[in-house]
Formats: C-alpha cells, sequence, structure tokens
C-alpha cells in the first residue's frame, strides 16, 4: 500500500519550497510541528524516494496512477517552477513504494525494518528476512555508530 502524505508532510514540503535549506528547527517554528517530527518525517520522505535532493527534487514517477508526464528537470530551478510543482504535491497523494530487496512494487501493506533513523520497505517477510540476513553487518555497525 503507498503511503499518504498527511498535513504534516504537505506543511514540511510547504516550507522546503520556500527554502531548502531550512533547518528542522525553521520548519518546526513556521509549522507548529515538533523539530524530532519534522525530522522524522523528512528522513522519512527522503528514505521512501520522494525527496531525492534538499532543494527538493520530487520524483513524480513515485505517485500512483501518475497521468503527467514531466520532462527531465533541470538541475537550476526557478522560483516559479518550485511553486508550480507544489501545487501538483496534494494532501491524500500517495506514493509507490518498491522493495528495497527485489525492488518490484509494493502491492499491499509494506513489511518495514527500523534501524537507527532508517526506515526500509520490502513486498514480503521473506524479502524483508533475507535483507536482514545479507547486510545484518552494515544494520548492527549503523546501529553501534547512530543508536536505536
Amino acid at each position: 500500500m503507498p503511503i499518504e502524505l498527511d498535513d504534516y508532510d504537505m506543511s514540511i514540503l510547504k516550507s522546503l519550497f520556500e527554502d531548502g535549506r531550512k533547518s528542522f528547527r525553521q520548519i518546526s517554528r513556521e509549522t507548529g510541528i515538533t523539530t524530532p517530527t519534522v525530522k522524522a518525517r523528512f528522513e522519512r520522505l527522503v528514505n521512501v524516494g520522494f525527496i531525492q535532493r534538499v532543494v527538493p527534487v520530487i520524483d513524480f514517477a513515485k505517485v500512483a496512477n501518475a497521468r503527467i508526464s514531466f520532462e527531465k528537470q533541470a538541475e537550476n530551478y526557478d522560483n516559479q517552477n518550485r511553486i508550480h510543482q507544489f501545487k501538483k504535491i496534494k494532501k491524500g497523494l500517495k506514493i509507490v513504494l518498491d522493495c528495497d530487496l527485489c525492488h518490484g512494487v509494493i502491492a499491499g501493506d509494506p513489511q518495514v525494518l527500523k534501524f537507527a533513523n532508517y526506515e526500509r520497505f520490502f513486498c514480503c517477510i521473506s524479502c524483508k528476512s533475507e535483507y536482514k540476513r545479507k547486510y545484518g553487518g552494515r544494520i548492527r555497525s549503523i546501529i553501534e555508530k547512530y543508536g536505536e
């Protein structure tokens, strides 16, 4: 099942579209959302591949049932282009997830693996188990470095 954008996500994205260099604390003050929540929501949007860069560059190919085709976006965005992109992002927009192991589309509810500040999404329990087996050493070292 795709992840659905809510009011928090929309507020954070709107703030970043105004200035992608804002700190999480500054976004928190503007939106009234706590700083840890802003950080967690931002990281979730990065982890699922919706925010590709801090600018942010949005991958509309991740939107379920996308009917609009976009030309490759230039590196330098002008303000009008960012505003135009933001108008296409609406509350309830669903982001299609791909399995982090087999790279297939996740049709139902994803199997989620959370560790440190990361979330990984899988289409089934088998892919999640195989990922943990394959990358167990890396996962443990990340947990040791950044904490659980």
